[in-house]
């Protein structure tokens, strides 16, 4: 199956305005012009259009492999500014040269495969980056990957060191693979941050999703021990947060016409069953049956300021 375009993806698109939101949180603004911004960016450089539209002062670096698409994303440079350089590198050759000093950091590790060697660059870079940056992991969460007993046993001996004690066999539904995924990440953590130094890492958000394929992505802030409790009280009160490992939320958004969109829009926000109140404020069904409806426009009600919204043009 052919994949959406990676900017026209509804699902990713709520993940990356909640990256966005996330980073809102961790400082003022004039603390976030010293923050430096390093992702994947794609062929579009999506992530960093927005960075740059919200944060135009703040530096911003991006990291890729494959020359076709570094070629396409010096087309798409949302800017000319200097503050965005481009750099043509695999991720793991541009860690091994990092050096953060005492700079303070954002990192998107935007895979979309599930190799060890991702887990090896999450625990370099949570080793390496200043205190108070925010690291954020997106991976492959497809459970369809591992369903005959030979790739279970490969799955296995892969990721032998960051599997729980727990671990029995992958899951079958996305919703556990997600959490074993992320529990496969706590472990890695602990491994790079142990409890002998000074930094930990703090989870502060974990999704999963499906555009396409099974997404699981994870953000959290690398921070000294004696200002955890800083940063929980700083996200407490957020609807994402997710600052004790608990289960990953999902983001599965329905597909609404704008009409429907500026109709709900009125009715929002709702602290509960918004679900069912969208429902009855429609009178009709955007499912297959009133169930499916509810939780769908419940996840509308959940993401509405995140969505994106798609619009065919003339150009």
């Amino acid at each position: 199956m052919r994949l959406p375009p990676y900017h026209l993806r509804p699902n990713k698109a709520v993940d990356r305005l909640t990256l966005v939101d996330a980073i809102k949180r961790v400082g003022s603004e004039a603390d976030l012009r010293r923050y430096t911004y390093y992702g994947m960016g794609g062929p579009y450089l999506e992530d960093f259009r927005l960075i740059y539209e919200l944060y135009p002062e703040m530096k911003m670096v991006c990291i890729e492999e494959k020359e076709h698409i570094y070629k396409r994303q010096r087309f798409h440079l949302p800017c000319r500014s200097g503050r965005l350089k481009l750099q043509r590198i695999d991720f793991s050759s541009f860690l091994a040269k990092y050096e953060a000093k005492d700079e303070k950091s954002i990192f998107w590790l935007d895979y979309t495969d599930l190799e060890f060697t991702n887990f090896d660059d999450f625990k370099d870079l949570l080793g390496k980056v200043g205190a108070n940056s925010v690291v954020k992991i997106t991976l492959r969460c497809n459970p369809r990957d591992y369903q005959d007993q030979k790739r279970q046993e490969e799955f296995r001996e892969k990721f032998e060191t960051v599997l729980p004690a727990t671990f029995a066999a992958v899951p079958i539904k996305v919703r556990d693979f997600g959490l074993l995924i992320q529990e496969m990440l706590r472990i890695a953590s602990q491994q790079a941050l142990p409890s002998a130094v000074q930094t930990t890492f703090l989870p502060l958000s974990s999704f999963f999703y499906n555009d396409g394929s099974g997404m699981f992505t994870l953000t959290g802030v690398v921070c000294l021990r004696n200002d955890e409790a800083g940063f929980r009280k700083l996200f407490k009160s957020w609807q994402f947060a997710n600052l004790d490992w608990g289960a990953p939320t999902e983001i599965n958004v329905p597909n609404l016409s704008t009409k429907e969109r500026l109709h709900l829009q009125r009715h929002l926000p709702r602290r509960k069953n918004a679900g069912k109140a969208l429902r009855q404020s429609l009178g009709y069904l955007i499912n297959e049956d009133q169930v499916q409806t509810e939780i769908q426009l419940q996840q509308y009600a959940d993401f509405h300021r995140y969505f994106p919204y798609f619009i065919k043009a003339t150009p």
